[in-house]
């Protein structure tokens, strides 16, 4: 039986919410006031894990095509649940691609698009074979490095000489139709909205109590992480040229060097990019095929 620690869990979220938020997902639309439009999205994140909580705790901890079966019945949940599947399985697709892209831009211009692709994929598929204890323990590790490394890099950022405290003002000055705009439905379907796939893991967790007691941490930790990078990549960049970049988090931290010993502080973006988009690919990628299992259980 399949058991997960609710530490695993914890860190499991955190690395997937992060996953390519933290070098592509940002939307600075609503400029110097881009810290309400991150808070208001982290609160309504909150809700929507209390929300899964709260329906996992009605269906007796059943994972997704359970629930949508006590809920709906055994045919139309079972065409639901294939739907999600493959929501999920496109999803992983749509993240590897961004992973592709961003990793070929940055990194290796001169290395084929499909190369990176099919190399990032078969250790996703490999950690999906050993399991999602294997892939929770993996991010259990991996969270210890990417969280020092993403807060190292914010407050390098912030004592950068090209970081201009002018840059954060004036605040207030965008219109609520405009911040609302910014939050539904993009600022809460990413990265918060896709906590979805968690519905076929929550089941896994040991700790019920200890889920449903600090499981918002995980995601009060990313909406923290997310909003001192917003504001550090603003302080640099400046709201009026911020939206000329693809990836803002990059080019904020070629602004940022260590004592001008580590000039080149954006290699460590790749990182953290490389270990959130195998966390975030793994986790889709798993709860898609639990889904297939549960539908289909006399296949192998």
């Amino acid at each position: 039986m399949v058991r997960l620690a609710p530490l695993e869990i914890f860190s499991l979220m955190i690395n997937f919410l992060l996953g390519s938020a933290i070098v592509v997902g940002w939307n600075f639309e609503t400029k110097q006031d881009v810290w309400i439009t991150i808070l208001f999205a982290l609160g309504l994140g909150v809700g929507i894990f209390y929300l899964y909580i709260l329906l996992h705790s009605l269906g007796k901890w059943g994972n997704l095509i359970q629930l949508l079966e006590l809920g709906l019945g055994k045919w139309l949940s079972k065409i639901l649940g294939f739907i999600y599947c493959l929501y999920f399985i496109y999803i992983a697709g749509r993240v590897l691609k961004d992973f592709s892209f961003f990793i070929g831009e940055v990194l290796f211009k001169n290395v084929p698009f499909w190369i990176i692709s099919f190399t990032f994929l078969l250790v996703v598929s490999y950690s999906c074979f050993l399991g999602i204890e294997a892939i929770a323990r993996s991010s259990l590790i991996l969270f210890a490095f990417t969280g020092v490394l993403v807060l190292v890099l914010i407050i390098f950022g912030y004592l950068s000489p090209y970081f201009e405290l002018i840059h954060l003002t004036p605040v207030f000055r965008t219109s609520w139709k405009q911040i609302m705009s910014s939050v539904f439905p993009t600022g809460l379907t990413f990265p918060y909205g896709e906590l979805i796939a968690f519905t076929m893991l929550f089941p896994y967790v040991k700790d019920k109590k200890a889920l449903r007691r600090y499981g918002w941490i995980s995601l009060c930790i990313t909406g923290v992480l997310l909003l001192l990078a917003g504001e550090m990549i603003i302080g640099l960049l400046s709201s009026e040229t911020v939206n000329l970049y693809v990836f803002p988090f990059v080019k904020a931290l070629e602004l940022t060097s260590v004592l001008d010993i580590l000039p080149h502080l954006e290699v460590f973006a790749v990182i953290i990019n490389l270990i959130g988009g195998f966390v975030k690919i793994s986790v889709f990628m798993y709860s898609g095929l639990m889904i297939l299992t549960n539908l289909f259980p006399k296949k192998s």
